[in-house]
């Protein structure tokens, strides 16, 4: 069935969630699992200015946040007995960065967790989970 199972983490509760449920049928479906998380280079504005330069101090701060995220996830992965890889991405959005840990991987499926967003959220930030359901042949599992 599944041999290589991509786990997003933001750090978030909904992707806690979603890497216990997606370890425990790694688990039982004796599957690799990557852990990912992205640093979101933003389009424009002062915050979007200091992610284009990768040396910028809140580039930097941004990445050990995503660092700080996959530590705390493979902490929760070392009861499963995995084998498990981490990226860290930066080179687009974050479900742009999801999309490319697929591809650099090998995953055959992605184990995400969904915030709940409202509609006036959804409509004013996105939905991470949304695009990446809208721009991938994976299947993904959605987790609330």
């Amino acid at each position: 069935m599944f041999k290589h199972i991509l786990l997003p983490t933001d750090g978030s509760e909904a992707s806690v969630r979603a890497i216990e449920k997606g370890a425990e049928l790694a688990k039982i479906l004796g599957a690799e699992v990557t852990l990912m998380s992205a640093v979101e280079r933003f389009s424009g504005g002062a915050v979007g200015l200091a992610h284009r330069d990768v040396g910028h101090p809140l580039h930097q701060a941004a990445r050990d946040a995503a660092l700080f995220c996959l530590s705390e996830a493979q902490a929760l992965l070392v009861k499963y007995d995995l084998k498990v890889n981490q990226l860290v991405l930066h080179d687009g959005s974050v479900y742009e960065c999801i999309l490319e840990a697929v591809e650099r991987s090998g995953a055959d499926l992605i184990v995400m967790g969904s915030h709940g967003a409202g509609a006036l959220e959804r409509l004013l930030v996105g939905s991470q989970t949304q695009r990446v359901l809208a721009h991938t042949r994976t299947p993904v599992l959605v987790l609330r």
